[in-house]
């Protein structure tokens, strides 16, 4: 399905190792290299296409307006996940939830991300917590689990101390820079005893 569509077209896929920042990424054409798309190769099956297809519909927004000679023209750029990559990505997805791909009850909570897509699958706290029970068993819980005022670490080693929730949020602190950070409930982190800081 998503070969056909993309059949023509120059574009550079790869799989990249784990990021802590990120799942994937598309890059325009750009001294004389095509398009490039990167997808974590960590994820399990289904976020995996969820995110290839999030990046492949930044290839097609990008396109039409290249296409259309807007790309340059700050004022006419469409946003990253405004309304142009919110179509392009719900059409793409369309025939997945479509035949069936997904588990019931993943395709249950997809049918309701694409009501209205958002830049990321963790903005769906459903959706994000039905992909995280498929990963492999680890020593990582939710930060919904730790009390405020706990330590933590997160993948990249920073440690933070949990604050307070704002509206969906969680704010913490690093421990090593004092700067404030936003978290998602869904967050996976590793808890840590004051004693081992």
């Amino acid at each position: 399905m998503l070969i056909v569509c993309l059949q023509g077209h120059k574009l550079d896929c790869r799989i990249a190792r784990k990021r802590a920042t990120k799942t994937g990424d598309f890059r325009p054409a750009g001294k004389g290299q095509p398009p490039r798309i990167t997808v974590n190769g960590d994820l399990n099956p289904y976020a995996f296409l969820l995110t290839l297809v999030h990046e492949i519909a930044h290839f097609f927004v990008y396109l039409d307006t290249e296409k259309a000679n807007i790309f340059l023209i700050r004022k006419h750029r469409p946003r990253p996940h405004g309304k142009e990559w919110k179509k392009r990505f719900t059409g793409l997805m369309q025939p997945f939830i479509s035949m069936n791909v997904f588990p019931p009850e993943i395709e249950k909570a997809m049918v309701s991300y694409f009501e209205d897509p958002k830049a990321t699958a963790s903005g769906d706290s459903r959706l994000q917590r039905l992909f995280q029970a498929l990963d492999p068993p680890g020593d990582l819980i939710r930060i919904t689990e730790i009390q405020e005022g706990a330590f933590f670490k997160t993948g990249s080693g920073r440690v933070f101390l949990k604050m307070d929730k704002l509206r969906k949020r969680y704010r913490c602190k690093c421990f090593k820079t004092n700067r404030l950070y936003l978290f998602s409930p869904e967050a996976m982190i590793l808890p840590v005893e004051p004693g081992n800081l």
